[in-house]
């Protein structure tokens, strides 16, 4: 059920407007956001979950039980589904990308994020606990450190990072470089849905102009750079709309990651959410839509979010 904040008759800043959305699940907040704010949104998964490494996982949920890792950085919920994080003890530390990533941790675990960084997982990089390094969030204690006073690698200073084995890996770099040893598990994997699975219709609607009662769609939603890969597969660029014949779709980036990837496939984006949040995407769309009248920018906009200053 949709609850609507909205005044009797208070038309939303997305009001009439179409979006595709790269993926559907439960109670998606995405596409609650984009539907308080008045757009008729088509949810479609492009991608699927696959298993991960599960030999890797057991071996990391011993060492995790046992105390092995100072900080456990969780980058979505699908990790949280594909690997239990239950033994952690109370000494290790979590990090998340994201609210909605946090939530799920809480509801998974019971364990509150200690760190939650907005700015998709680069924000975790800007974090003083982690970007600091181990001595700088005390994760190193006086007895694990050799005579030289260097960090043995067997010390606190460990790190674990459950995520996709298609993972972008700047996150798992940069942990490195302020001094983590980073265990980076694959706990999953995704990959383009079968052509068979999207609904029926959705080509014909893809290669419509977007506008009322034409059909097609006013902006797509890429979440992640698999999704961005299985639109390209799927059904291709937003097509090309010569004068007079309909607006084009707007493309829309959920972080800097998934903004490069659809930069290589020839995807744009017209608009990048730096705010893994669904105010960040509101507002991304919202941008992104309102500024389309010409050829795609050869740089994206950048949209903040609405607690943010412009």
């Amino acid at each position: 059920m949709r609850h609507d904040l909205r005044p009797a008759g208070a038309a939303g800043p997305l009001t009439g407007a179409r979006v595709l959305l790269t993926r559907r699940a439960a109670g998606d907040r995405i596409a609650a956001a984009l539907e308080e704010a008045g757009a008729e949104v088509v949810a479609v998964a492009l991608t699927e979950t696959v298993p991960g490494d599960f030999e890797a996982m057991a071996r990391a949920q011993e060492r995790l039980a046992s105390g092995a890792y100072a900080w456990v950085v969780v980058t979505s919920a699908r990790a949280l589904a594909a690997m239990s994080l239950a033994g952690a003890p109370a000494s290790t530390r979590f990090a998340a990308v994201g609210p909605g990533t946090a939530r799920a941790l809480e509801e998974a675990i019971g364990r509150r994020a200690d760190v939650v960084a907005d700015g998709g997982a680069a924000g975790l990089l800007r974090e003083p606990l982690l970007a600091g390094g181990p001595q700088g969030s005390g994760a190193l204690g006086e007895g694990e450190r050799d005579a030289g006073g260097a960090a043995r690698p067997e010390g606190r200073g460990r790190l674990l990072l459950p995520a996709s084995a298609i993972a972008d890996p700047a996150l798992a770099d940069g942990l490195r470089k302020a001094g983590w040893l980073v265990e980076a598990v694959p706990a999953y994997s995704t990959r383009t849905a079968p052509a068979d699975s999207l609904p029926p219709g959705l080509a014909r609607a893809w290669g419509s102009p977007a506008g009322p009662a034409r059909g097609g769609f006013d902006a797509v939603v890429l979440l992640a750079g698999s999704g961005a890969r299985a639109l390209h597969e799927l059904l291709g660029p937003p097509p090309a709309r010569p004068a007079g014949v309909g607006r084009r779709t707007a493309v829309v980036a959920l972080g800097p990651s998934t903004a490069a990837e659809a930069s290589r496939l020839g995807l744009g984006p017209d608009a990048v959410a730096d705010s893994p949040t669904p105010r960040g995407v509101l507002s991304a769309v919202s941008a992104a839509i309102s500024i389309i009248t010409g050829p795609r920018p050869t740089r994206p906009h950048h949209a903040p979010t609405p607690e943010e200053t412009s």
